[in-house]
């Protein structure tokens, strides 16, 4: 039967959607793995974002899978002729090669570590199980829609369609309840700026005021520099500007409040983003002070000037 436009991007829909929604729950499923199973020295920066944009792409193609699926399966039914076109068997063959090719994949590496007498931690036998699990399905699938009667929809049919479904939506709950609500997340995201705004103050103190001049500043506003471009940060929700109190010579508080507490896998990645590894700044909720005193060995003053007393 001749192919017409519209069969041809309803089963290239039906292939899109498949696709996107697999690798989403993969991704979705290892970022969940990897939250839950963690292992010593993980970096978690950037786990939540991934989290949220296998989300994103679940909650939308899967349903929008389903739904053209239901169409084709409709169409199928009525023109049972349809079930030869050449879009629908080339689709169907290559979705059962790449599926296969996962399966294959899968189970090499799984072979590999074994051999090599590698760890094998749960963290990896999960991510190894879900690849399979989900190519297999896959690839099961694909497999029984090439063979079946398009105009007899089975018992069997209707419980996969919604074991998988379920499936789904069990990994999309898990997926929002690790990463918080909406609103959890946009506190986060406010603590994260205000512990970037600490470490670009804190840089300014050391590397300009202290190095190049031999002093901390008495007051925040010493760091407004209009030639550098440096403007000096203010809290992201309440643009109020942040607590400083100079101690000692070498010494100086930063304050802020903060609407969630910190993790301390995310707060260590981020400080070794800026370079300061070895510098604490978990917080609570609420107000939370940082204490810092500057090493003159480790931080001289450029030479020929005096450190201030």
């Amino acid at each position: 039967m001749k192919t017409t436009a519209k069969d041809f991007f309803l089963y290239l829909g039906i292939l899109i959607g498949l696709y996107v929604s697999s690798i989403s729950f993969i991704v979705l499923l290892f970022q969940i793995i990897n939250k839950y199973f963690s292992l010593p020295g993980d970096m978690m920066y950037g786990l939540e974002g991934s989290i949220r944009s296998s989300l994103a792409a679940l909650i939308i193609f899967f349903p929008a899978f389903i739904y053209i699926s239901f169409i084709v399966g409709k169409d199928l039914k009525n023109f049972p002729e349809k079930k030869d076109m050449w879009v629908r068997r080339w689709l169907i063959f290559l979705t059962l090669f790449v599926s296969g090719l996962a399966i294959a994949v899968d189970l090499v590496t799984l072979v590999y570590r074994f051999l090599g007498a590698e760890d094998m931690t749960t963290r990896f036998i999960l991510k190894v199980l879900v690849v399979l699990t989900v190519a297999i399905t896959i690839f099961r699938s694909c497999l029984s829609d090439l063979k079946r009667d398009p105009t007899i929809i089975t018992k069997r049919m209707k419980i996969s369609v919604y074991t998988v479904s379920a499936v789904v939506i069990l990994a999309v709950i898990i997926g929002m309840i690790a990463i918080g609500s909406p609103a959890k997340q946009r506190a986060i995201r406010m603590d994260e700026q205000r512990v970037s705004d600490l470490m670009n103050i804190q840089s300014q103190i050391v590397y300009t005021q202290w190095q190049n001049k031999g002093d901390i500043p008495e007051t925040l506003d010493v760091l407004k520099d209009p030639i550098s471009n440096f403007m000096l940060p203010t809290d992201p929700e309440t643009k109020q500007n942040y607590e400083y109190k100079k101690i000692t010579k070498n010494s100086f508080e930063l304050c802020a409040n903060f609407k969630s507490e910190s993790k301390p896998e995310k707060t260590k990645s981020m400080a070794y983003r800026y370079g300061v590894e070895s510098e604490n700044w978990q917080h609570g909720i609420g107000r939370t002070c940082f204490q810092r005193t500057i090493d003159d060995k480790l931080y001289p003053a450029q030479k020929g000037i005096p450190v201030k007393f």
